[in-house]
């Protein structure tokens, strides 16, 4: 994995000369707007080294797959989480989802990230990048907070699963997204699951 200007390159290694950097952000911005027109479904090698106007060994150069592409950027816009600590345990959770719920709202979100979780479940490499990047940061942010909240002698278990806290918050979103529902991801859903995580905690 290496990293050109703010973009997180995942390939596979191969011997040669030294890539265009530029052609690796073509590549990105070309799979983005295929991504938010069609979704992963319709995204392919060939419309996308077509769209850019190079070959598909070049892409192959860069990716492995049109599935590392998808999920690059997709952690261009949403890897990671900042930080949290408004000095209580309610408002920190409730921030922390109100995030998640801004981020499952979009729409680059919910045109692909049902197709790539079929991805994401059978392919090692794409796995380990979304759970590093995309799940880990934000499971240690839950983590933290819990734990803050026990320092400060807020009323909390001494033996909470943050894990099963996690999954508490984040389910019923992924739920939504994936289930032909039809229910909304808004600001009620995002208190109902906080106030569902306190109950459990204390």
């Amino acid at each position: 994995m290496t990293t050109t200007g703010n973009v997180v390159e995942v390939s596979t290694k191969m011997e040669g000369r030294p890539r265009d950097a530029s052609i690796s952000r073509a590549l990105v911005r070309a799979a983005e707007r295929r991504m938010e027109a069609d979704g992963f479904g319709k995204l392919t090698v060939d419309g996308i080294v077509n769209e850019v106007g190079t070959t598909r060994q070049t892409f192959y150069r860069r990716y492995r797959s049109v599935s590392l592409l998808a999920l690059e950027v997709l952690l261009s816009r949403f890897g990671g989480q900042e930080r949290i600590d408004t000095g209580k345990l309610e408002s920190d959770l409730l921030e922390l989802q109100r995030n998640d719920v801004a981020m499952m709202n979009a729409p680059l979100i919910q045109k692909n990230l049902p197709g790539l979780l079929a991805e994401i479940r059978t392919d090692v490499d794409v796995r380990q990048l979304y759970y590093e990047k995309m799940i880990h940061p934000r499971r240690v942010n839950v983590s933290l907070v819990i734990s803050r909240a026990r320092d400060r002698g807020e009323p909390a278990r001494s033996d909470i699963d943050s894990e099963y806290i996690c999954d508490l918050l984040f389910g019923p979103l992924l739920a939504r997204i994936l289930l032909p529902t039809e229910l909304p991801l808004d600001d009620r859903l995002a208190r109902q699951t906080v106030a569902t995580v306190l109950r459990e905690i204390r």
